[in-house]
């Protein structure tokens, strides 16, 4: 209204008389307020125009897949001068994660070096206001907030969308850890939380166990966490167990169940009561001594038998993946001749000419520890598998001699055992898996039948173990055979509903 007044005092000015410098300079005053009137009109009608519409809630993003994070602009229509700025905060100085530029044609997409590859705008939809990005990969430290900036012409306008991350472990497990006083001690184990999530022992009502309960979670180099949980059951308890673990952000629950056995317990073990028995009566018949001392070597028999099965057991926890492919190396190891006649020992002067076995050696290697796996041999005449010594990585293919390498080896129909270049003892046998488990700290190798959860073979190797460039491999011979995953289906016994079976 008062740029209106004066434009018509202006207007009776000229009418009535000429215009002077006054009126002049009062026309140009009138034409500047106008102006700005008029691009505060202007600004006024873009800010009624557009609208970034934040989101509702929080975005949940899991580990290792994609997720959207939203950004819709309201607008009637979308000009080619719109620019967009995705930014995290997450750190500082804060990234620019990925913006467009509408003005630049030729490319309109920019992405930071930390996230090149991963992110992506709907690009056919940034005409209809879809400002939104889509995150590959979703990591660990992807977790925090994002800023969606918006420019316009002469507006400008920014939500916050929180993206929060979780990651679903594998299958939790159940296995025997060893004997506890007269008790047995269970681990549960699962790997790739996040998250840290709860874990829950459980009775048979699926109520929670009074037990004490000891749970680790170990963060990994990727920020997820490996869970290890353990009781220790004394005997007279609730034999079915579970262990449940649950994830609240991802409302999952990985839960597995086993029964336990009397017999897993010492104080209930066989061959506890006939030996006690037999004290007793060492001490009040002496005359009966020769046939005690007999009772008492059977029962150490089966007390070795129980040892080195759950020597086996244990050896099984250390269980590792194997694989081999066409990346892995292939070695011909110059393997010691067959006997030319029947026996145990192997007399050089009767051995035949060496034999030169070509094989596969997987692709993990191990410098220190203890570390388990099996191998499928099924029903084939020959084969051969063990270990392998290299320094640094895997080398190209050849020939390996030499105390390199220890194995057993089927030829001819007999199984031997073998260090390098010597062939060690004859092994009777019929199993179609063997378990391997190499001991770095004892400097063993240690050879299984799965069937009967008993040792075979075991054969001392050198190790400095100061030599940190030394790596021992796993191999068998290039055929049939091949790694057998590790799965724990015999110990303990799972639980199975009879109504279900």
């Amino acid at each position: 209204m008062h740029t209106e007044f004066k434009m018509e005092n202006l207007d009776l000015a000229i009418q009535n008389r000429r215009p002077t410098f006054t009126d002049l300079t009062l026309l140009l005053f009138c034409i500047r307020s106008a102006n700005e009137n008029k691009q505060d009109l202007h600004l006024s009608l873009l800010a009624g125009q557009f609208r970034v519409i934040p989101p509702n809630s929080p975005v949940l993003g899991v580990f290792g897949k994609g997720v959207v994070l939203p950004c819709q602009l309201e607008a009637k229509t979308i000009t080619e001068t719109l620019s967009v700025q995705w930014i995290f905060t997450g750190k500082s100085p804060n990234i620019v994660v990925t913006s467009y530029d509408g003005k630049n044609t030729l490319n309109p997409v920019k992405e930071d070096k930390t996230y090149r590859g991963r992110t992506n705008f709907f690009q056919t939809e940034i005409n209809k206001g879809n400002l939104s990005i889509h995150l590959r990969d979703v990591m660990i430290s992807d977790k925090g907030k994002y800023i969606c900036s918006v420019y316009l012409e002469n507006w400008y306008d920014e939500v916050v969308v929180d993206l929060d991350v979780a990651a679903q472990g594998d299958e939790s497990a159940v296995f025997l850890h060893g004997h506890i006083g007269q008790g047995i001690g269970l681990n549960c184990k699962s790997q790739g939380w996040f998250p840290r999530p709860e874990v829950f022992w459980l009775d048979s009502k699926g109520q929670t166990r009074k037990e004490k309960v000891v749970t680790q979670n170990i963060k990994t180099s990727l920020g997820l966490f490996d869970v290890v949980s353990s009781i220790t059951l004394e005997p007279g308890s609730d034999m079915e167990v579970s262990c449940r673990i649950v994830s609240d952000i991802l409302d999952t629950t990985s839960e597995s169940r086993v029964l336990i056995s009397d017999a897993f317990f010492p104080s209930t073990s066989p061959w506890m009561t006939p030996f006690f028995v037999i004290i007793c009566c060492i001490i009040a018949d002496m005359a009966a001594a020769i046939s005690i001392l007999k009772y008492k070597d059977a029962l150490e028999k089966e007390l070795g038998a129980q040892e080195d099965e759950l020597g086996f057991w244990r050896a099984r926890d250390k269980a590792v993946p194997i694989t081999v492919n066409a990346e892995c190396s292939l070695l011909k190891l110059q393997v010691p001749g067959a006997p030319d006649v029947e026996g145990n020992k192997c007399d050089p002067a009767g051995l035949s000419s060496p034999s030169t076995v070509p094989v596969l050696v997987a692709k993990e290697g191990f410098s220190a520890g203890k570390h388990y796996w099996e191998v499928e041999v099924d029903q084939q005449q020959d084969w051969m598998l063990g270990v392998t010594r290299q320094k640094g990585k895997q080398g190209e293919q050849g020939t390996l001699a030499g105390e390199d390498f220890w194995a057993l080896h089927r030829s001819r129909g007999d199984i031997f055992s073998i260090k390098g270049n010597i062939r060690l003892e004859k092994t009777e046998m019929n199993y179609s898996v063997i378990g391997v488990l190499l001991d770095l700290e004892e400097s063993q190798i240690y050879f299984y039948g799965t069937d009967q959860w008993s040792t075979m073979v075991r054969i001392s190797i050198s190790h400095p173990g100061k030599d940190t460039a030394e790596e021992f491999y796993p191999f068998l011979s290039k055929g049939d055979g091949r790694f057998k995953p590790v799965c724990y289906q015999n110990i303990p016994v799972p639980f199975k509903d009879p109504e279900k079976a």
